[in-house]
């Protein structure tokens, strides 16, 4: 919250005859008033009338980038003591179970434990943004995903979120929520929209005609916040909640990441002012206060050490005979890129002033708000076919990123992210899009087979497809595990609709049937199974000690063999549960009744290998299934055949009758493994390498 105690005495006036002292609960109130000396124009120029004169700059950011604002003093418009309105104590006690409003007056502070966050007590906060424009409507608007942002780092601010700029500070377990129902009982987005160029202006007592119950709400209004960058009428412990003007002014320009008021715009301005609102003082209230009786003086906090004046910028401070890094708190002045952290009594008293102060503002059933329940990859939330609903608002960062490849801007993060699962029907091709988000977002796919880490395998990611937003695409399989990532490359949250499109494939491999089948020319032939019909019939069952005979969604393949040997044909590592069988194409495609020369299953894992006796010459057909229905996926088929008695042209590596560039590739291919042990000593190295070249172009 910051901005500035007055331009001059005629500037900006915060005196008492501005101010009407509360003499009761129910009697009207009035806070900061509005002078016509600070007025910004529907074209954005902003002036200002002081004892110098009248003073125009082209838009408020030039007056806040001007001597003029920085000859104010201060950048928070909270009123000295003397002048603040004040409210009866009206002490109905909270949930802790213990204390009084005397433990955080407006006078001292008794940091009891009582009040420590790690008492497993959260107070939700219901938050209502009033957004006001000027009467033309040029002036002043804020979008909602804007808002989003700016609850989003109130409540990384508060509760010192793990990777958010907040996170060195004191989680104070104070969440805020966007309220999700108003005071009639009607459902909200928790955000109203006024065109009024005099409220706009921070005058007309705007407050009286839009605040909501302000002992249920917390209120904060959007305007010019009267040339300040925000202001509250008086600290929490006030007892001013249930009137109308309880409430939190800030200058439009400085709210989430829409804000534009550099060095404010990082959404700390509200984080301060918030602070005030639960009964914070600035930290160098009362200047080079006593450090001896340090919660009945200064700021009544003992852990933020005196401070003689305001920081400026993020300079490192040191007043009051100490140094101390009270620029790094968020109740001093200092930049919002600085601001990190409340101190544990800060924490303590803002939660006491709940306690006793705001009896009735924290909620049990701020429906719609809160961290969503699939803020986790272990809460994932199952997507369905179509539209889904979903937000990032309040999520917190997994740390799980994208790659490079995914986006051409922007990094790898994916922050603020949500998770789903979908388990694919059929094989396919599933879409995902996020396009029209209201915040910029990313995507990514995974495997489901367990919650991913960054730098796993992703199946599809995407960024920007659609003006900002994503679209992601990937071929899968019956049956299969996804898990799918929401997220945003910035500090970025807000709604959106997941569509999720899943196409069948159904057109079969081109070796479905023993007719077409594939014919095998070399030592490695890739294939797929997915959607082949099946031929309906299976293998004796000696050919397998488990799942019966079935063979489905089976493909064929055609050998012949170039060898009077041994031959070895195996499906090892495949992407599915595969088994194989072996027949002679002497008496063409094989039936029910025929039998295998060779058939195998779970030789490798669950994949098979079979070895035979072969002449040369000899033709024979191939047949690739899974003993599971629906199992279907991508595999390789590795042929060798070993001549009796050796080798006789061992550099012949594809067995096609000549040594050439084809076996040179194989070789390197294997460089380092058993692949192309031409000389047989257990690794394929330059020996090998040598043997190769001595026999280039030599017919086998």
């Amino acid at each position: 919250m910051r901005s500035f105690f007055a331009l001059s005495a005629s500037i900006v006036s915060l005196s008492l005859s501005s101010m009407a002292v509360a003499q009761s609960r129910n009697a009207p109130r009035s806070g900061p008033s509005t002078t016509p000396a600070f007025w910004v124009h529907d074209d954005g120029r902003v002036e200002v009338n002081n004892a110098d004169g009248r003073t125009m700059f082209r838009n408020i950011n030039a007056y806040l980038e001007s001597e003029l604002f920085e000859m104010a003093g201060g950048r928070c418009g909270l009123p000295p003591e003397d002048e603040r309105i004040s409210g009866p104590i009206d002490d109905l006690g909270g949930v802790a179970g213990g204390g009084s409003s005397s433990d955080c007056s407006c006078n001292q502070t008794n940091p009891s434990a009582i009040y420590d966050a790690q008492g497993d007590i959260t107070y939700q906060i219901p938050v209502v943004f009033h957004v006001i424009r000027n009467s033309a409507g040029t002036q002043g608007n804020i979008s909602e995903a804007c808002i989003q942002n700016q609850v989003l780092t109130l409540n990384e601010d508060f509760n010192a979120i793990s990777g958010s700029p907040g996170a060195p500070g004191t989680n104070c377990q104070i969440e805020f929520v966007l309220a999700s129902v108003d005071p009639s009982g009607n459902a909200t987005n928790g955000i109203t929209y006024s065109d009024n160029s005099t409220w706009f202006n921070d005058g007309g007592g705007y407050y009286n005609s839009l605040a909501w119950d302000t002992s249920r709400y917390m209120n904060v209004y959007t305007n010019t916040a009267s040339g300040a960058l925000g202001y509250v009428p008086a600290l929490g412990c006030a007892n001013i909640d249930g009137q109308a003007q309880d409430r939190i002014v800030i200058l439009y320009t400085a709210i989430g990441n829409c804000a534009t008021a550099s060095p404010y715009n990082l959404g700390r301005t509200l984080t301060h002012e918030v602070g005030h609102y639960f009964g914070l003082e600035h930290t160098f209230a009362g200047g080079c206060s006593s450090t001896s009786n340090c919660n009945n003086n200064g700021d009544l906090i003992c852990d933020t050490l005196p401070q003689q004046s305001p920081t400026s910028s993020c300079s490192s401070s040191s007043s009051c005979g100490q140094s101390h890094n009270n620029q790094r708190n968020y109740m001093d002045y200092s930049i919002d890129s600085c601001m990190n952290q409340f101190t544990y009594e800060q924490h303590l008293r803002m939660r006491c002033n709940l306690e006793h102060y705001r009896v009735q503002l924290p909620c049990t059933d701020c429906t719609g708000g809160g961290i969503p329940e699939n803020d986790e990859c272990s809460g994932a939330i199952a997507l369905v076919d179509g539209p889904n609903e979903g937000t990032t608002f309040q999520a917190t960062y997994s740390g799980v990123t994208s790659e490079v490849s995914c986006s051409s801007s922007s990094g790898i993060a994916v922050r603020n992210d949500v998770w789903y699962t979908y388990t694919v029907p059929n094989n396919g091709i599933v879409t995902l899009s996020t396009c029209g988000a209201s915040f910029n977002s990313r995507l990514n796919l995974w495997d489901g087979g367990s919650c991913p880490s960054s730098g796993g395998p992703l199946l599809a990611c995407s960024d920007d497809d659609c003006g900002d937003d994503a679209i992601a695409s990937a071929f899968v399989f019956a049956g299969q595990e996804l898990v799918v990532q929401i997220g945003s490359p910035g500090n970025e949250s807000g709604n959106f609709i997941l569509e999720v499109l899943f196409e069948e494939i159904t057109d079969p491999p081109i070796n479905d049937d023993c007719a077409n089948a594939t014919a095998i020319t070399g030592p490695v032939t890739e294939f797929t199974n997915v959607d082949a019909s099946g031929s309906s019939f299976g293998f004796p069952l000696s050919c397998s000690d488990s799942n019966g005979p079935e063979v489905f969604s089976d493909v064929w393949f055609s050998w012949t063999a170039p060898c009077t040997g041994f031959a070895t044909i195996a499906t090892c590592n495949s992407g599915f549960d595969s088994r194989l069988g072996v027949y002679s194409a002497d008496s063409g495609c094989p039936g029910s009744g025929s039998t295998p020369v060779s058939c195998g299953d779970d030789v490798c894992g669950d994949d098979a290998s079979v070895v035979f006796l072969v002449l040369e010459g000899q033709s024979f057909l191939v047949r690739v299934g899974s003993p599971n229905e629906n199992d279907e996926g991508q595999g390789v088929l590795f042929v060798d055949c070993d001549p009796i008695g050796g080798n006789p042209c061992p550099e012949d590596l594809n067995d096609d009758g000549v040594v050439t560039g084809a076996d040179l590739g194989l070789l390197l291919a294997a460089w380092g493994t058993d692949g192309a042990d031409i000389n047989g000593d257990g690794s394929t190295n330059g020996a090998d390498l040598g043997l190769l070249l001595s026999a280039w172009g030599q017919d086998c």
